[in-house]
């Protein structure tokens, strides 16, 4: 876990290229080792505002900016997504055929994180096995409305945890009276 964050931050801030996020950090020791996807250094065009990767997901850690994450939001994305996969079992597929992966956190912040397959001749050093990418990563932080899941079953699911706390709350309050 620990190389998993220090990969992410030195494609993120220093000059490693590539870093993997494994499936399951447990499984390593196994002769096949599976990938969600490989965080790359990526681009950012200023002038399309458009990009992948470390370089365009680092617009987010400005304090302020649309869609802001922290440097530990960040650094846990592979084990958000591993999370996410133990609840969800695979990610949901968007009309582009990017894979997307959304979750909310206790602060009900919500977060997407979008993994495309990238043609080679890109970002990935030789010895990767995966030609999918991480291009972006961000929050509903400073949108003006709140993001929208994607994923019916994600939408679902959050939803009938609000309606869960709900009764637990009102359950509480009537226990008072």
């Amino acid at each position: 876990m620990k190389q998993e964050k220090r990969g992410i931050y030195n494609v993120t801030f220093n000059e490693k290229k590539a870093t993997p996020i494994l499936k399951d950090i447990e499984l390593i020791q196994n002769a096949v080792i599976e990938y969600i996807a490989m965080y790359v250094r990526g681009y950012h065009n200023p002038n399309k505002d458009k990009g992948r990767g470390a370089e365009h997901i680092k617009l987010h850690l400005e304090s302020g900016s649309e869609g802001e994450i922290t440097i530990q939001e960040l650094l846990n994305l592979g084990h958000s997504l591993r999370e996410y996969l133990k609840n969800f079992n695979e990610p949901f597929i968007d009309n582009k055929g990017g894979k997307v992966f959304e979750w909310q956190n206790e602060e009900n912040v919500r977060f997407r994180a979008i993994v495309a397959r990238v043609s080679s001749g890109t970002d990935l050093p030789s010895y990767t096995h995966s030609n999918e990418q991480i291009i972006s990563f961000y929050s509903d932080r400073n949108f003006n409305e709140r993001m929208e899941f994607k994923n019916p079953k994600v939408k679902a699911y959050y939803e009938n945890l609000h309606l869960q706390s709900q009764d637990a709350q009102i359950k509480v309050f009537r226990k008072r009276r």
